[in-house]
């Protein structure tokens, strides 16, 4: 098994998938309860846009985002998305991972909400301008997977995010699904953290999944792994050692933070 902790870029959610990016938007689908639920959340797929901006550009991207951009989806119909980005202790600090849910894949059929908001001349504006600001952009589609995660209440949204990039080998998925379920949420959920998977549809390997497990600040960092802070370091290496050998082999972490104000806020009813 290799297991790699240097932190680096979202670049996509196969090789970044990322996020980063996750794949957070999951705290956008499920809302929190302070008791179980009887029945699971269902999944849900999210589509992910990873983009790598030009570092002279970066002023320019954040007012076209704020200005042009969320007002066209918002009129095109999206009510929701969120935009993370690499923070600037770890990574390419001119990476964003935007997420936004998706309530069907057959929305891909018809028109792009942006070209809904703008008309097509409008949007053909758009991309010239858009390509302008951005040296590159990915597109992925992921689904979330609440079965094998825990949302502890929040008041406000999450500022900071641990983001885990895991390899599965091939065929073993249901072992490593089995023990994260079993062992790995329970865990979470008894440390009272917020521990969201995800899982790659199209655009990335299949066999990986992404895990954020969301956090205040560095300095809930600093206070060490959530399994030692709960468990102890005994404890959290024997819940380590029950995922069976071989089923994991490759896993990266990095770190991102929540953008409020490049994000589009669900309205509260």
């Amino acid at each position: 098994m290799k297991y790699t902790t240097r932190i680096r870029p979202l670049r996509a959610f196969s090789l970044l998938p990322i996020f980063v990016a996750t794949l957070c938007a999951q705290s956008l689908a499920q809302t929190p309860t302070p008791t179980p639920q009887t029945q699971p959340a269902s999944r849900q797929f999210l589509s992910l846009t990873v983009v790598s901006v030009k570092p002279e550009m970066m002023g320019e991207f954040q007012n076209f985002m704020k200005n042009t951009t969320n007002p066209a989806l918002q009129k095109g119909g999206i009510k929701s998305r969120e935009v993370w980005q690499n923070t600037a202790a770890a990574g390419d600090a001119f990476e964003y991972v935007m997420v936004t849910p998706l309530g069907k894949l057959a929305d891909f059929d018809g028109p792009s909400p942006l070209e809904k908001g703008l008309g097509a001349q409008g949007f053909a504006a758009w991309q010239t301008k858009a390509s302008s600001l951005v040296n590159s952009v990915r597109r992925l589609v992921i689904r979330t997977r609440p079965d094998l995660s825990f949302q502890a209440n929040r008041t406000g949204p999450p500022k900071l995010a641990v983001v885990t990039f895991v390899h599965v080998a091939p065929n073993r998925n249901a072992e490593f699904e089995n023990y994260i379920k079993n062992d790995y949420a329970p865990a979470m959920k008894q440390a009272g953290v917020t521990y969201l998977v995800s899982q790659t549809t199209f655009g990335g390997d299949a066999n990986e999944y992404v895990t954020l497990t969301l956090r205040d600040s560095f300095t809930d960092l600093d206070k060490g792994p959530v399994l030692v802070q709960s468990l102890g370091e005994e404890g959290a290496q024997k819940l380590l050692q029950k995922l069976p050998a071989g089923v994991v082999v490759h896993v990266e972490r990095s770190l991102t933070r929540f953008v409020p104000e490049l994000s589009i806020m669900p309205t509260t009813p």
